[in-house]
């Protein structure tokens, strides 16, 4: 709790950061609400009413599979998410270069606000660094992605089978707990290289406080779990202008949960790395 708290008083500083990626997550759901409102709810509408028959719900696939193959439209839609994702890809790096700048003490940084500032000083490294960790968390999808495929006839047989389902259950949390372990590792070494000391040693840091580490994610993880499930019993009991509200003031938490955890973790490295 102690590098939870310390991390809290770093995260105060960063405030003007936190409302800047609320924003950004503030568009980007937008932009998938409105995506979803116009192509997939069209589709849906289309889906015959009263309950269908086996050959009415035939031909609603059937329409299906040729209108996704012959219509522009559809082109159009895919074209626009493949273009944000990648969109989202190049600006994530440049994000977290201006959380990381944010850890610099306020009386060594330049002037103006240290998320635009840490764009410009930290982006090149960060980028390397955050196309090293894409890289290795992806690589184990082309052993995973596949046995998962051939699990899934198993899972859609009849009352589906419980060891097909633990066995996907572990592909997944193991896939999980490895990108987490990677996200681990790449921080510190990040840590090591931006605030110039010993990446190496960084990365052994790392592994040296490791149980430390995840005490922190498991804080604030727990922390963002309750408020997500309070926000979202809240909502879901009295629906409306409180519902509304909440649901978009919650990438607001969101955020600040995602920069608490950048600086939690940089006061655990800088504790360690001072001691050794």
């Amino acid at each position: 709790m102690t590098y939870v708290r310390q991390g809290w008083d770093l995260l105060k500083s960063q405030f003007p950061s936190v409302i800047i990626l609320f924003l950004y997550q503030l568009l980007w759901g937008l932009f998938l609400y409105r995506l979803v409102d116009t192509a997939v709810t069209a589709l849906l509408q289309r889906y015959p009413d009263p309950p269908p028959t086996q050959l009415s719900r035939f031909l609603f696939l059937l329409e299906g599979r040729i209108y996704l193959g012959s219509n522009p439209d559809v082109r159009l839609y895919l074209g626009l998410l493949i273009g944000m994702a990648v969109l989202r890809l190049l600006l994530t790096p440049l994000i977290q270069a201006g959380i990381f700048y944010g850890l610099v003490p306020s009386e060594s940084r330049a002037h103006g606000l240290p998320l635009f500032r840490g764009m410009k000083e930290f982006w090149k490294p960060v980028a390397v660094f955050y196309a090293l960790e894409f890289t290795l968390i992806i690589l184990p999808s082309f052993w995973i992605v596949p046995k998962l495929l051939r699990l899934w006839p198993h899972l859609l047989g009849a009352g589906g089978q419980m060891a097909p389902m633990l066995t996907g259950l572990i592909y997944i949390l193991g896939w999980f707990v490895y990108g987490w372990l990677v996200r681990q590792c790449i921080l510190y070494v990040q840590f090591g290289y931006l605030f110039k000391s010993s990446v190496w040693g960084s990365l052994l840091v790392c592994f040296r406080h490791l149980l430390q580490g995840i005490g922190i994610s498991l804080i604030l993880g727990a922390f963002g779990l309750g408020v997500f499930l309070l926000f979202g019993t809240v909502s879901w009991i009295w629906t409306g202008m409180l519902a509304l509200i909440l649901q978009q003031t919650y990438p607001l938490f969101r955020s600040a949960f995602k920069v608490w955890q950048v600086t939690s973790q940089y006061r655990l490295w800088q504790t360690k790395t001072e001691k050794s």
